[in-house]
């Protein structure tokens, strides 16, 4: 039974900010699940490195631009998906924005923005895409990556903190709304 826990074969999983670090990490672990995985980010030629190596490696994967602040391009994305049966059954949101490092009382509005569009409304209007596809399938897993900054913001960077903390209290709201429709959803 061990050996099927974490058997992800048959199903596909959409990670944002997959062309470097914890996102690129993620993706090749699902992959080595027997996940399909969509590489997303901004920079798809990076995706494409890290989808060629899961496939080197034996695995399936795809590399698909994604600029998770922009809402337009997560609906394309998706119509794009579903048009190609490949809606996600998992999703993590790892892309994040942390532009400044300084005290808030100094930070631009533009600066903020740009944080708040891709830590929580980009996080957002992707859950709310992909649950709803996850719903008409009858259920999946969210992981929305946060930070230990979620729960103690760290000094000059009080909006990445601001945002990792509504992350967290998004995706409570989420996991309560989405349990019945067999839709798990947690931060890490």
């Amino acid at each position: 039974m061990s050996e099927n826990l974490f058997n992800l074969s048959g199903k596909t999983a959409l990670v944002s900010g997959a062309s470097r670090g914890i996102g690129e990490a993620i993706a090749h672990l699902l992959a080595a699940h027997g996940a399909h995985v969509i590489c997303t980010s901004r920079k798809v030629e990076a995706c494409q490195q890290v989808a060629d190596a899961i496939i080197a490696s034996g695995g399936s994967a795809q590399a698909n631009a994604l600029h998770i602040g922009d809402p337009a391009a997560i609906e394309a994305l998706f119509a794009q998906l579903d048009g190609s049966d490949r809606s996600p059954d998992i999703l993590v949101n790892n892309a994040a924005a942390n532009p400044y490092f300084g005290p808030m009382i100094d930070m631009d509005l533009a600066t903020y923005e740009k944080t708040v569009e891709v830590n929580l409304r980009g996080y957002f209007w992707t859950c709310v895409q992909a649950a709803r596809r996850m719903k008409a399938k009858g259920g999946g897993a969210i992981v929305n990556v946060a930070s230990v900054n979620a729960r103690r913001a760290a000094p000059m960077q009080g909006i990445y903190s601001m945002t990792k903390a509504g992350i967290v209290n998004m995706t409570e709201g989420f996991a309560k709304e989405l349990a019945a429709h067999g839709i798990r959803a947690n931060a890490v």
